[in-house]
């Protein structure tokens, strides 16, 4: 079968009041198909977060959000072997999420989440057939079709742009 994907990526955030965050994000993640084929996802994004609990300046140790935004992705398959043809895509998706920070300063936090990817465009993807060989079939309308990422990130707040005083 598929195998999982793995990659590393990188975000940003940007907090705009107690309640909602947001971030910018870009990564790139590999997958081995039956061990027939690579496929490589890349997305470039952002997502604003809402804070379900009032993180109260990130003080609290667990502060639970929920998440939506959008992205621009480029997916690639390549079968294995000399000269074989790749079969590439760019698109839009949009995504939503949930998660929790685990804040172990008020400065750090490791984040834990499951993001939900919706493609709006062609999709590409890779079928093992009866015979052992594998097709990379090109789908040109936007479905249901997604994928799923669990996503571990460590965050450190180094730059505070504005003090609000009440």
């Amino acid at each position: 079968p598929k195998s999982f994907g793995t990659g590393a990526g990188g975000s940003a955030r940007l907090q705009i009041v107690d309640r909602i965050n947001t971030e910018w994000f870009g990564d790139y993640i590999t997958t081995n198909l039956y061990n027939k084929a690579n496929r490589t996802d890349a997305h470039i994004g952002w997502n604003v977060m809402f804070y379900i609990l009032n993180p109260k300046g990130f003080t609290r140790k667990f502060t639970p959000f929920v998440a939506a935004g959008h992205c621009f992705d480029y997916t690639g398959i390549r079968l294995n072997g000399e000269n074989q043809k790749m079969h590439d895509r760019w698109t839009a998706a949009v995504q939503m999420s949930i998660g929790c920070h685990y804040n172990i300063t008020p400065k750090f936090d490791i984040s834990v989440s499951t993001l939900y990817v919706l493609h709006l465009g062609k999709e590409v993807d890779a079928d093992l057939q009866n015979d052992g060989s594998v097709v990379i079939n090109e789908h040109n309308n936007a479905g249901w079709e997604g994928h799923v990422m669990l996503i571990i990130s460590a965050h450190y707040k180094f730059l505070k742009l504005w003090n609000l005083k009440k």
